[in-house]
């Protein structure tokens, strides 16, 4: 008899039904309208599937099952509808799917189907610690552990002792605490520890009061009957306990937990000497034994697994059929892919090769533009020292040695006057030579230049060009009287000079302005006419200089030149150039702008 007594506690370990909000279904059952309870969850499991929200699916799935296993005594209809949502959730993610698993589990527990049972947990287990649903790895870790106390499995149960306790409490589930508490109770009652086994059951019967649930409630009463009957050796406590256990769950005289009362109670009138009562519990513990007998796992059970199984390879077979055709058609379009990026590759790396060609050759291009430059500018400044060199020579010593000359012939004059008509005629061949000398020193550096600075000499320069074919008119917008570094202001005045002298030679301008302003470290130069203009767009060099070779010079002077004309519209010419150093009125000293 005992070992009756440790088969019902452990059986009813096993799992009660799962938690639901108040809803209709919840009143349906509530009231024992079970058909009902079915329906409603069956509506809603079908919406929800429609909607692929799975996790409302499987929680109605689940609420059938649970009505089918512990209130219709149905565990075959129950796995049936178990097997069918797995199929129709095929394609839903594992960790929706798992969810499902502990009632699974449960169901072949119910059918005394241990290690099938033990196996369909530890599947799900792996999934839900992956997908970390406390929930789920709490219900099917003591679904293991049920089952195993269930075969008296000790060794393989501890190792699922503490997790499903520990599982229980991070959930804060008085329900699922106070079964982990049953199963400890359980446990170290098959050891025989019985003060460590009574503290657990201690602590069940806490957690299932505050849980208020009935079913839990009624697992903790009746495993304190089985410490009356084994331990403290209290016939009349285990008897008055079962007795009351029995009476307030009258209705549920089916099931599997409810008759092992009967054998329990059994024994209890058995010991206290009455026999009949006695008796009379072992017939309704038998007539359990016959409707458990009918509904026992047999062939119909093994060939809904069958069917399932078949028709999960079936699927298999034709979701790795449909995929190898998707690598197949990937394959292909990889093959189409590559080909057409290689062709492509070869177009870019052509296109690449064209555009290196032609980068040399415009670096190629560059380079011998700048050497030009440099040529021009190199030939101009020599140029340009040559003018300031000759200027000086003829300035400071041919013009100085006529005057010279010139001197001493008026001395010779004077002491020879005899010879005066031949004198006469020598000093002015001198004199014609000195005015030729002076004139090309004055071409070469205008002494205006010198002495009083560029804005005087273009003033200069507009009255020496002006005559009566054209005019030249200065505009300066500079109201300080300020002087240049002597370099660049010589530099600005050839090219300005330049411009004139093309002005003059190709325009065929009447009236022409020149226009020089600052703003901050910038000397603005404008130069415009009413001539015949000429297309930019030829860019050819003219006389001189050319437009091209002004260019470079302005270029090296940090500036820059653009050039508006259109023909029969005039010229106008914008230079812009940064102002290296200015120095005020002679005799002041330096300055930067």
């Amino acid at each position: 008899m005992k070992k009756h007594l440790l088969i019902f506690l452990i059986s009813f370990t096993a799992f009660s039904q799962q938690k639901v909000v108040k809803d209709s279904f919840v009143y349906y059952k509530e009231n024992n309208q079970f058909q009902k309870a079915l329906d409603y969850s069956d509506k809603k499991a079908t919406y929800f599937l429609s909607k692929k929200q799975y996790s409302s699916y499987i929680k109605h799935i689940t609420n059938k099952t649970t009505i089918l296993t512990n209130d219709i005594k149905d565990p075959k209809r129950s796995l049936t509808i178990i097997f069918e949502a797995l199929s129709k959730i095929n394609k839903a993610p594992d960790f929706e799917k798992v969810k499902l698993y502990p009632e699974f589990a449960r169901t072949y527990i119910r059918l005394d189907q241990f290690l099938k049972g033990i196996d369909i947990a530890k599947k799900g287990l792996k999934t839900a610690t992956l997908s970390k649903n406390d929930s789920v790895i709490q219900r099917l870790n003591y679904a293991i552990l049920s089952a195993y106390l269930n075969i008296g499995d000790t060794q393989n149960a501890f190792p699922y002792l503490e997790p499903s306790l520990a599982g229980a409490k991070k959930l804060k589930d008085n329900e699922f605490i106070a079964k982990a508490y049953n199963n400890h109770f359980a446990f170290y009652s098959y050891i025989k520890e019985r003060d460590i086994a009574k503290k657990y059951l201690d602590s069940s019967i806490v957690y299932a009061e505050k849980s208020k649930n009935k079913a839990t409630i009624y697992t903790a009463k009746s495993n304190l009957g089985v410490h009356y009957l084994t331990e403290e050796i209290d016939y009349k406590k285990a008897r008055d306990l079962y007795v009351e256990l029995i009476a307030e769950n009258k209705n549920d005289s089916l099931s599997k937990d409810f008759a092992h009362n009967y054998i329990n109670l059994s024994l209890a009138y058995e010991k206290l000497g009455d026999y009949k009562s006695a008796n009379k519990c072992l017939n309704k513990y038998a007539e359990y034994l016959q409707f458990a007998n009918e509904r026992k796992f047999d062939s119909e059970i093994e060939g809904i697994r069958t069917k399932y199984e078949l028709e999960k390879s079936e699927n298999e077979f034709k979701e790795r059929q449909m995929l190898l055709q998707q690598k197949q058609l990937k394959s292909e379009k990889m093959l189409y892919l590559t080909l057409a990026l290689l062709a492509f590759v070869g177009i870019l790396f052509y296109f690449f090769y064209q555009n290196l060609k032609l980068r040399q050759k415009n670096k190629l291009k560059d380079l011998n533009h700048n050497v030009q430059q440099n040529l021009v500018n190199a030939t101009i400044d020599g140029q340009e020292e040559e003018r300031k060199r000759l200027s000086g020579v003829l300035h400071d010593n041919i013009s100085a040695l006529l005057s010279s000359a010139s001197l001493h012939l008026m001395a010779f004059e004077a002491n020879h006057p005899e010879i005066g008509g031949e004198l006469k005629k020598t000093k002015a061949i001198i004199k014609e030579a000195h005015d030729k000398v002076r004139d090309l020193s004055h071409d070469l550096i205008p002494p205006v230049l010198e002495k009083l600075g560029l804005i005087a000499a273009f003033e200069d320069l507009c009255e020496k060009n002006s005559n009566s074919l054209i005019h030249f008119q200065f505009n300066n917008f500079i109201k300080e009287d300020i002087r240049f570094q002597n370099e660049f202001e010589m530099k600005l005045y050839f090219i300005v000079a330049e411009l004139f002298n093309n002005i003059m030679k190709h325009s065929n301008a009447s009236e022409a302005f020149l226009t020089l302003d600052k703003e901050n470290d910038q000397l603005s130069i404008n130069i415009e006419d009413n001539g015949k203009g000429f297309s930019t767009k030829e860019g050819k060099p003219k006389e001189g200089l050319g437009l091209s070779q002004i260019k470079t010079r302005i270029k090296s002077l940090n500036g820059t030149m653009n050039i508006n004309s259109k023909e029969q519209s005039g010229t106008i010419i914008y230079i812009k150039v940064q102002i290296p150093e200015i120095k005020s009125a002679p005799g002041s000293d330096f300055h930067n702008v």
